[in-house]
Order: structure tokens, then C-alpha cells, then sequence
């Protein structure tokens, strides 16, 4: 007699598989690094053959791809928070930066498995033999240009010393002290991310310039 179809088993979409695939990489790659990483652990945690998992990422380094670019960098972009609706994504004149460094730093509290991912991935790049050594060196300059291309509210002060031009600075020291709040967030005791954010936004964006475009 055929099973019925309340106990059929679904059959993973493509995308589905390899979202799976993506998840399941992202924690081990977290826990132990990407260069210790086998691919058959990872086919066998999501149920597939090598040869499966190997169809849908090409290669290991494909894997790799598929978790910066798929994982980290397409998520808690400006566009996301435009998307979320919020006021100070939406404002006529622009985003504000500030508001959207304490939705990055929020959307990242709230997913630990990306820091993981991504700090343990920034220190394997160190070597220049890593895969994603390229990647790492090129992310500032990549970061700056992917924000260039959203329409940011900016204090007159700022824009009278020449606006966003002027900002890349500012803007580098940002995500530099939101790393280091990250790696502090793994220690213990733990620290709130969003707290210790609050901190430095009050010297990074300091009264009374920024006041009126937080």
C-alpha cells in the first residue's frame, strides 16, 4: 500500500536545500574555522551525499562564497533597514546613519552565529593562503562604495565640510568599534551590544551636531 501523502517526505526546493546547507556551514564554520571545515561532515549533517553538497556549491570555495555572500553581507544592509519601515530609514532627506549603525548592531546582537561566522573568518583570512584573504583586504573599500549608493541625512556641519565624501572615515572607525564590541560580546562576562553601542555612538556621533539626525 503507497504511503499516504500525510507521510510522504517534502522534497527540498533547491533554494531550500541550499539555504540548509548555508545554515548548517555557517555553525560549523563558526565553531571551528573554514580551514579545518570537511565537506562530507557537512553533507552528512544535512543529509546529502558529498557528491550532492558538491551540486549545489561547485566547491569548498564555493561553500565559502555562499556564506559571505549569501550568510553575512546580504543581510542588515541600509536597504533592510528601509525595508523595516522605521522613520529614520525613511525620511525625505535620507537615512540616518546613525540610527542604522543601532540597527546593524541589534540585527547582529539578535544572530550571534554571523559574528562567530565572520570573526572567525577575519581571522583565518589574516593568511594570505586563505581564500577570502582578498576578500577581507578589499572590504573596506567594498563596504564604502555599496553605502554610497544610498542617499544618507546629514547634520549642515557635515555638509559644509564637504558631506558625504568626507564621512569614509567616520564611517570605518564605526564598524571597527563595532568589532571590537563583538569580540567583547563573546567574552565573559557577556556584555548588552546594544548598550556598549549607545556608548560609542555618543562619541562617534556626538552632541549637538548629530542630535537632530539620530
Amino acid at each position: 500500500m503507497p504511503p499516504s501523502s500525510s507521510t510522504k517526505r517534502h522534497r527540498m526546493t533547491a533554494a531550500e536545500r541550499r539555504e540548509q546547507i548555508v545554515e548548517v556551514a555557517t555553525e560549523m564554520v563558526a565553531k571551528h574555522g573554514f580551514n579545518g571545515l570537511s565537506l562530507q561532515e557537512v553533507a552528512d549533517a544535512v543529509g546529502i551525499t558529498q557528491a550532492g553538497l558538491l551540486h549545489y556549491i561547485g566547491t569548498k570555495d564555493g561553500l565559502l562564497e555562499l556564506l559571505l555572500d549569501d550568510r553575512y553581507d546580504r543581510q542588515g544592509t541600509p536597504q533592510d533597514f528601509i525595508d523595516s519601515g522605521d522613520p529614520a530609514a525613511t525620511h525625505p532627506e535620507g537615512i540616518s546613519l546613525p540610527a542604522y549603525f543601532r540597527y546593524l548592531v541589534a540585527f547582529n546582537e539578535a544572530r550571534p552565529e554571523l559574528m562567530e561566522l565572520y570573526m572567525t573568518l577575519g581571522v583565518e583570512a589574516t593568511d594570505p593562503r586563505h581564500p577570502a584573504y582578498e576578500r577581507f583586504i578589499d572590504r573596506p573599500d567594498q563596504v564604502w562604495d555599496y553605502y554610497s549608493t544610498f542617499t544618507w541625512r546629514l547634520p549642515p556641519e557635515v555638509m559644509a565640510a564637504g558631506g558625504w565624501e568626507t564621512m569614509r572615515p567616520l564611517v570605518e572607525m564605526a564598524i571597527e568599534a563595532m568589532d571590537g564590541a563583538q569580540i567583547r560580546f563573546f567574552r565573559r562576562p557577556p556584555i548588552s551590544l546594544t548598550e556598549e553601542w549607545a556608548r560609542w555612538e555618543a562619541v562617534l556621533f556626538p552632541s549637538p551636531v548629530w542630535d537632530d539626525y539620530r
